[in-house]
């Protein structure tokens, strides 16, 4: 499966394609598309190594140190649906530049933050205009395609977003060997002027735009959440996202506090996770893809139920104990988004701003929740990532079961 053989029928010419999407061509706009959707793990993992220290540079309790955190994503949640209703009304491109400018300016904000409560303040903002860059990408992939061909393209983006998170925590780690923590939000700053750049060839998406006054847009996400089958496939892949939050809010305390290990041994580590879950939505694609969906996943879920189980109970003897029964949980929980995505994306055949907006701020405000558990001081912070995953696992198996057994969604 290669990118070129995903574009839909009335696309398939390169040139046409380059006319009415992206001048520079199929490949680079997946790409494109792949980047402005790891702006929220680049957002959080570069920085995750430094985030111990963040309370003895600041002198500030961890509750403050993980508000750059867990704000960040609550607010990059809540901004989402703003955009999303807004890029219906206004176009893709206008919403885009706007969210990009945005980021840009906040994180010369958190350059040169002086305390913890103006870095706060700059990563909120960053959240604001993370909500647009996030919103839109997704919107703009069921603009341009439908049915299976989405599908392929979600797979893609989910392999090449992932090298994010890969590689983020090692280069913040080797940064934090040649630069303070500012130099790092140097880096976020490039990678918005980066997107800025290449924002001037995309093409406006948006062919049918809504009416109306621009805050008459928000009155569609009532409506959108009104459709049953959205709303139920909303709860289930949102609260499934908690375990994961749950690990990346605590990662660098459970392997430099708590086990003790380098700055440089973290980024291995988080590496290793990351480069699983980069590998997930290719299995899905080769492997799991073939098998039914109410099957696969419910392994899924049962995966992570017995995931956290196992780290429950021996989670805590070292590092390699927690990520070697961390990692299935990784593996099937990537797998499985392309088909959380594509199935919530097809509840409905209008709204695709706000639905994408939906998808993404309900999955985080359900992981800002679990952000906050994991900061709430336990003396031992594998048990709540454990607990999460083992309590949201089997929760989700038991929802997933009842909605395909009844039936209770659009299937497309």
């Amino acid at each position: 499966m290669q990118p070129d053989s995903l574009m839909p029928p009335h696309l398939s010419a390169d040139t046409e394609f380059k006319s009415a999407v992206f001048a520079l061509g199929r490949r680079p706009f997946i790409i494109y598309l792949a980047f402005l959707n790891a702006f929220v793990p680049i957002s959080t993992d570069l920085y995750l190594p430094a985030l111990p220290h963040m309370m003895e540079i600041f002198q500030c309790p961890r509750v403050l140190a993980d508000l750059t955190l867990s704000g960040f994503m609550l607010s990059f949640a809540l901004s989402m649906l703003f955009w999303g209703a807004y890029s219906d009304r206004y176009g893709r491109r206008l919403i885009l530049m706007a969210g990009l400018g945005l980021y840009a300016v906040a994180s010369v904000m958190c350059t040169g933050a002086t305390d913890i409560f103006v870095l706060i303040a700059g990563r909120v903002l960053q959240a604001v205009g993370s909500g647009a860059i996030c919103a839109v990408s997704m919107a703009v992939v069921k603009d341009v395609f439908k049915g299976k061909e989405m599908e392929n393209v979600l797979i893609w983006m989910q392999v090449m977003t992932m090298l994010a998170p890969m590689l983020a925590p090692s280069l913040g780690s080797l940064l934090l060997r040649l630069t303070s923590w500012r130099g790092l939000f140097v880096i976020l700053l490039f990678c918005s002027l980066l997107a800025l750049l290449l924002l001037f060839f995309l093409r406006e998406t948006l062919r049918d735009p809504g009416k109306g006054r621009g805050i008459e847009s928000l009155k569609r996400i009532p409506a959108v959440l009104c459709d049953p089958g959205l709303r139920r496939l909303l709860i289930l892949f949102s609260l499934s996202v908690m375990p994961f939050m749950a690990y990346l809010t605590s990662s660098a305390f459970i392997y430099i506090k708590f086990y003790g290990l380098s700055h440089e041994q973290f980024g291995l580590f988080f590496a290793a996770n990351a480069g699983v879950a980069m590998f997930g939505p290719l299995l899905y694609s080769r492997l799991f893809r073939n098998l039914p969906r109410r099957f696969f996943l419910s392994l899924v879920y049962g995966v992570m139920a017995a995931s956290g189980v196992c780290l429950f109970f021996v989670g805590d003897q070292g590092p390699f104990y927690f990520i070697v029964f961390y990692l299935p949980l990784t593996l099937f929980a990537s797998a499985s988004r392309p088909v959380g995505a594509l199935l919530m994306m097809s509840q409905l055949d209008t709204d695709n701003g706000t639905v994408a907006a939906l998808m993404g701020c309900c999955g985080l405000l359900c992981g800002g929740v679990a952000m906050i558990i994991c900061s709430l001081g336990f003396a031992n912070p594998v048990l709540p990532v454990a607990g999460m995953a083992m309590l949201i696992g089997l929760a989700c198996l038991i929802l997933w079961n009842v909605l395909d057994s009844r039936k209770l969604y659009r299937i497309p």
